[in-house]
């Protein structure tokens, strides 16, 4: 089974490795990436554009524990998770390894300069050709510039790091405007990580599919989010486009 669907989202049914490998591989058009979780399958179950919005992607990957358990209650279950941010920690290694320059979008002012110099300890061949916080007016003057800015820069790689869905509605607005590009992927809150400003869940913690969890206690401004992923685990995949 090569994809499933949850909540009116197609899911690639696809290992770590063939994720990367699809994402890098040679195309006329660069391979959009959407890592849908619980809480945006959830959006999705009650709302056709979100849905329509991921669906417009080339590759998405299931990221959370809660995706698989949705997918196995289905009867067709996934064969493991693709975490977004282990996606991006695997696609950077191989931008180092082939020469493929990236530019980090999204995060706080200052978030993403931080990230790019913890990766280069990390990849201290990687070749980050520019920067850009995520606050700005994504429309208008300022929006333009920061296309004029990315499209100068010429990357081959470009993270997206606005959260869902601003992220994957400015990627679907704009992925025709970069023809340097050979992927354009949507990766939520990679950049704070790998800046040192969030940290991971525990490994036992995630092997367990308690991520959520930890993300609650170390940000509590998420608990706000607790009654969708309780409404998600309940209902998974029933009724498509429909309030709880």
């Amino acid at each position: 089974m090569k994809e499933i669907t949850l909540c009116g989202v197609r899911i690639d049914n696809v290992t770590p490795e063939e994720a990367v490998a699809r994402a890098l591989a040679p195309g006329e058009a660069p391979c959009v990436t959407v890592t849908p979780n619980a809480l945006m399958l959830e959006a999705c179950r009650r709302s056709p554009h979100h849905a329509a919005l991921l669906n417009r992607a080339t590759l998405s990957l299931p990221d959370g524990a809660g995706v698989l358990r949705a997918a196995a209650r289905k009867g067709t279950p996934l064969r493991t998770r693709v975490a977004g941010i282990d996606f991006g920690f695997a696609i950077l290694a191989k931008a180092e390894e082939q020469g493929l320059p990236v530019f980090l979008l999204g995060g706080a002012p200052g978030v993403a300069a931080e990230a790019a110099g913890q990766l280069r300890h990390r990849f201290p061949r990687l070749w980050i050709c520019g920067t850009h916080h995520g606050y700005f007016a994504k429309e208008g003057s300022e929006d333009r510039a920061v296309v004029e800015q990315i499209r100068a820069a010429a990357p081959r790689i470009l993270f997206v790091c606005f959260g869902f869905p601003l992220q994957e509605e400015w990627i679907d607005q704009h992925r025709a405007e970069f023809p340097s590009l050979r992927l354009m992927a949507a990766l939520g809150g990679s950049l704070d990580v790998w800046a040192g400003r969030v940290k991971r869940a525990p490994a036992l913690l995630s092997s367990h599919g308690m991520e959520w969890a930890w993300r609650m206690l170390c940000q509590p401004r998420r608990l706000k989010d607790l009654p969708r992923l309780i409404h998600f685990a309940v209902k998974g995949d029933s009724s498509p486009h429909q309030g709880p």
